[in-house]
């Protein structure tokens, strides 16, 4: 299970210069789950990490969460996705729950958009 600690802690190491690894996760492709994330936030960059004991941690943009109380495995698809923008160092944990867009992030979330 992935939780806000260890999305934080990804989102830091990624900022601070990152390991050789997850540079190269950066030069994959966006998946389309990655996509949708990235366009749902073009407008004000902030997304939530949000738990209840009832669904595994979900994402949560403005007023959409990515969960489904009857299939938990959307909440980890999307959970997952949003792992991977922290690798690729468009997120960065801004304070307990709440994560923001960095500058690249924003620059491709508004690309995407307009697409």
């Amino acid at each position: 299970m992935i939780d806000v600690a260890s999305l934080v802690a990804v989102c830091q190491l990624v900022i601070s210069g990152g390991n050789k690894a997850i540079k190269e996760i950066a030069k994959k492709k966006l998946s389309e789950t990655e996509k949708e994330l990235m366009i749902t936030a073009a407008k004000n960059g902030e997304f939530y990490i949000l738990s209840v004991d009832e669904v595994p941690n979900w994402v949560r943009i403005e007023r959409k969460d990515f969960c489904d109380v009857n299939d938990p495995a959307i909440a980890t698809k999307y959970l997952y996705a949003f792992k991977n923008l922290c690798e690729r160092g468009y997120i960065y944990n801004d304070n307990g729950i709440l994560f923001r867009l960095t500058s690249a992030g924003f620059g491709k979330a508004r690309k995407l958009a307009n697409q």
